[in-house]
């Protein structure tokens, strides 16, 4: 009640997972409006997506009649524009699509590798990679820091200020402006124009921010030249603070009553969890616990919460990890839609979707799920058998002459159609290259009088695409499964190109649309905001979570914080899984398990139907270790 009665002055209010912010905030507003007598004009409230600010607006008129439409919600962005927006009426601002952004990137990337002797493969990797750049691009505008601060770790990191500023000279020949710039410019538009300033700092004389510990630096001058009454009331959570990658800095958050020392701001707890069983809020607050960097609190349960339970689980590997999913899956199709797996990487995500969709289980990724045959060491043996069986041609020999590594130059190439003798005439005294061109053809000649089981097994263990691809073996033995149903190789390749004609997808706009029961498979970023009877998190190992690229102090607390964020989003059942790897190559655990690993020395049984608390082996019958 202590949140909902607050009038005047600073507050912040520590909600987390579950605890019931939203019914905070809007019962505040209500309150103030209906019971402070403050105008609803006056006040505003702003969230983090559009779809929030819609929920809460939503919340709000169903409480209120819809009494007071005359309250402002919004993002950030819309905030900003529209005052950017009414401070020339005339300036026609066009926001920059992503398309606009990797176009730019993509040509500052081919330009500076023709200008500067960078490596070809760093140049095809930068390309690759040009969401990581944009992100930086993004981070270095909403921290207000200089582009030579930018992380080492990003592509191109050498020539990082050169393609930063170029970036930004393309957008203004162009007329474009992206989000960040949004910012940036409303910022430099309130401290020029003072006149500007007052009329908006007047007419907003409470703020309420939802999900303050997503703020980032620019974000935060921009409010506090806003919010000159210093009603400044927000709500958020330390412990979910998960999108560094965009500049947000929890130690904003964590600042609060230094930056408005002398306004007596008040700190509000709301530490009651209503979503999660007791275990599984046990658990996330053990894990949370580790993190130094953050305020400290506990969430407790809720006196009414029912026990819950936690599945500990550890596999061999994916594959073994992968079969427990789908039989689990299988074993509770009439519950899909109480069902998550959340993930680390969009990546693992879109990997799981592949096999539900080889299996007919329906997911919210239907639409992006990608056939097997999308798999680049997929394709890698598509390409050897087609050289083999179709004409020995260029193109294909070109795809493997290098895969692995050969040393064997394009310009040995001079016609459609690759021989041996040819590439031995070129390579004349050159005996190391002429002793691999003649293995590499010993082999095709093989391929090529093989049934497709044992050309797709000898491409994987003798050529060594396997050790090539180690993150696609999945891929791989579907690969292998089909071809035991083919009795040779030219049906082999028809079956490829009919599966990958059938898995075009058919929605243009590419949305992940499922409309039926299905299981939904989410990132940990994706996940934030949501709640299911049963979650499942996979893969927890070290290299994973935290990712490789994680290596600052900052960096590993915001990952635990990832884990955190994905375990309080299960109501009832929590299962947590990772892959011990064999002796030959061992996989670790995730660091993060550690204040949990006496939930695994407990060897809990995997259930069938985990919300019902059945000790029915599902998950671990088999490839369980």
């Amino acid at each position: 009640m202590e949140a909902i009665l607050h009038k005047d002055g600073p507050a912040m209010v520590l909600a987390g997972p579950g605890s019931g912010k939203t019914f905070v905030i809007v019962q505040r507003l209500k309150h103030l409006i209906e019971e402070c007598s403050v105008d609803p004009s006056s006040v505003l409230v702003i969230t983090f997506t559009k779809a929030a600010a819609i929920e809460m607006q939503h919340r709000f008129y169903k409480i209120t009649d819809s009494l007071y439409p005359e309250v402002c919600f919004g993002t950030f962005h819309s905030v900003f524009y529209q005052i950017i927006r009414q401070s020339n009426p005339s300036n026609k601002l066009k926001i920059a699509s992503e398309k606009d952004k990797y176009r730019f990137v993509k040509d500052i990337i081919l330009k500076l590798s023709s200008v500067h002797d960078i490596d070809k493969q760093e140049c095809t990797d930068a390309v690759e990679m040009i969401g990581d750049i944009i992100s930086e691009i993004s981070r270095i505008k909403n921290t207000g820091e200089a582009p030579d601060k930018h992380q080492e770790s990003v592509p191109l990191s050498k020539y990082f200020t050169a393609i930063y500023n170029e970036y930004n000279e393309l957008l203004r020949e162009f007329g474009l402006i992206d989000f960040d710039d949004m910012i940036l410019h409303c910022y430099e538009l309130l401290q020029k124009d003072k006149s500007l300033l007052d009329m908006w700092s007047r007419r907003f004389k409470y703020v309420l921010i939802d999900e303050y510990q997503d703020i980032n630096l620019m974000q935060y001058k921009v409010i506090r030249l806003l919010c000159r009454t210093n009603n400044l009331f927000v709500v958020g959570d330390d412990d979910q603070s998960i999108y560094g990658f965009r500049g947000s800095d929890p130690g904003i958050m964590q600042k609060f009553t230094e930056q408005f020392e002398g306004q007596s701001p008040k700190i509000i707890n709301l530490n009651i969890n209503y979503r999660c069983a007791k275990i599984i809020l046990y658990a996330a607050n053990d894990l949370i616990k580790e993190n130094i960097i953050r305020l400290n609190k506990e969430l407790r349960p809720d006196t009414a919460s029912p026990n819950g339970f936690v599945y500990p689980r550890k596999y061999i590997n994916k594959k073994h990890q992968s079969a427990a999913i789908i039989k689990f899956l299988k074993d509770n199709m009439d519950k899909l839609d109480t069902i998550a797996f959340i993930f680390r990487t969009n990546s693992e995500a879109l990997a799981l979707a592949g096999e539900c969709k080889m299996y007919g289980i329906p997911t919210n990724l239907d639409n992006y799920a990608k056939s097997f045959t999308d798999s680049p060491a997929v394709k890698l043996c598509e390409n050897y058998l087609r050289f083999a069986y179709e004409g020995k041609k260029r193109e294909f020999f070109l795809r493997i002459m290098n895969n692995p590594n050969r040393y064997i130059s394009r310009s040995a190439l001079s016609k459609d159609t690759v021989s041996e003798a040819e590439l031995l005439r070129y390579y004349r005294g050159n005996h190391e290259r002429i002793k691999e061109i003649e293995k590499l053809f010993r082999q095709i000649n093989m391929i090529a009088h093989m049934r497709p089981a044992l050309s797709i097994r000898f491409l994987r263990n003798e050529i060594g695409i396997d050790k090539l691809f180690p993150k696609e073996i999945n891929a791989l033995d579907e690969l292998s499964k089909l071809s035991k149903k083919l009795p040779d190789n030219t049906l082999l390749l028809k079956e490829l190109d009919r599966i990958k004609e059938e898995s075009i997808d058919t929605d243009s706009k590419g949305k992940a649309v499922n409309k039926g029961k299905c299981v939904r498979l989410l990132t940990m970023h994706g996940s934030k905001g949501l709640e299911f009877d049963i979650v499942w998190l996979p893969g927890l190992n070290e290299g994973v979570i935290p990712s490789r690229s994680s290596v600052t102090k900052e960096q590993i607390e915001e990952e635990r914080r990832m884990l955190y964020v994905g375990m309080t989003r299960a109501k009832s059942a929590l299962i947590m899984s990772y892959c011990t790897g064999n002796s030959e190559n061992p996989m670790l655990p995730s660091r993060f398990l550690r204040p949990l690993r006496h939930l695994w020395e407990k060897n809990y049984s995997s259930p069938s139907s985990p919300s019902s608390g059945s000790s029915t082996s599902s998950s671990n019958s088999t490839s369980s270790r």
